[in-house]
């Protein structure tokens, strides 16, 4: 497997090589554009790189560098028996925000506003043209909350709230890896600029369904056209990724209609051969009131599941069994 360092991605993924009885490896992604051309009987699982900056546009700089990587791999000749659990170019695609969208058109997916958002004035025309008083502020790049800002917008009174990662120390803008709440305008006016000069959409927020108190949303691990894992992500605020000190609950909890969770299944599956992707990780909320599932966003990379790993580490045995 491969990344720019080791990680718990790679330790679980060597675990499960030793329980399938296949000799499983870490090299870097360096050593894979080196020796690619010569690798003969070959399963290839390609990890994104650990990020230890917190600075925004260094975080966007390392994840344009990993594209163009992942490009570079896509472009070397390799053996036909040297295969890729994900194919670099379906990871770039699933990377690109704009570019899945338009993959995924057909599908139920939360809807686009606009796949450019060139700045916090043009946002707020959009938004009023729109008639639309809350959105998603997406960089168009990337995975996970970085840079992302759940904005709300009360016309009448020209106010705005946000919730984002994000933070502004002078000229630098950072993730600070915790949700804040943000009223200034001209703090909320500056962050969207500057996420709007590496690249930035806007999605129409649909309210999400409530449990226990709080909004969810759901991670469903889709490989091989089967549901392997789903995970709920309960949050108090709009941003419900589980790194950010958010809750996870256990599925059973959800006492879904079986026909919704029908419809969940078959759009995680759809989406994931639309992708051209083996297996996805794919955020998935549910209406508020209507019951119905949207598809948020496909990841490429979006199969590691802490849950899953410390009760067997199923996802990862169960790629290495079925991909040989």
């Amino acid at each position: 497997m491969v990344s720019n360092e080791p990680s718990q991605r790679t330790a679980y993924f060597i675990k499960a090589g030793e329980y399938a009885g296949v000799n499983v490896r870490f090299i870097t992604y360096r050593e894979l554009e080196q020796r690619l051309p010569a690798y003969r009987n070959m399963l290839i699982k390609l990890e994104p790189p650990l990020y230890h900056q917190a600075g925004w546009k260094a975080c966007h700089a390392l994840c344009m560098e990993y594209i163009e990587w992942l490009r570079r791999i896509a472009r070397l000749e390799s053996d036909p028996t040297a295969r890729f659990l994900n194919r670099p170019e379906a990871i770039v695609h699933a990377l690109d925000k704009a570019e899945s969208k338009r993959r995924l058109a057909g599908l139920r997916t939360t809807p686009l506003l606009s796949p450019a958002v060139e700045g916090f004035h043009s946002l707020v025309g959009l938004l009023s043209e729109q008639h639309c008083s809350a959105a998603f502020i997406k960089p168009r790049f990337g995975s996970g909350a970085a840079g992302i800002l759940a904005l709300r917008y009360h016309k009448k009174k020209g106010r705005f709230a946000a919730c984002t990662t994000l933070a502004q120390n002078g000229a630098l803008a950072y993730n600070t890896r915790r949700i804040n709440r943000l009223t200034d305008t001209r703090q909320i006016a500056g962050l969207v600029n500057t996420v709007a000069e590496t690249g930035a959409l806007a999605e129409r927020w649909i309210p999400k369904d409530s449990l226990c108190g709080e909004t969810y949303d759901l991670r469903v691990v889709c490989q091989f056209d089967r549901i392997a894992c789903l995970a709920v992500r309960c949050s108090k605020g709009a941003i419900t990724n589980l790194h950010l000190n958010n809750k996870a609950l256990p599925p059973a909890c959800l006492r879904l209609p079986a026909g919704v969770m029908d419809e969940i299944k078959d759009l995680c599956i759809r989406a994931t051969r639309l992708s051209a992707l083996q297996y996805a990780g794919i955020d998935v909320l549910i209406e508020k009131d209507a019951k119905r599932p949207y598809i948020i966003e496909v990841n490429g990379q979006g199969d590691h599941i802490r849950r899953d790993l410390y009760d067997g580490n199923t996802i990862y045995k169960n790629q290495l069994m079925q991909a040989l």
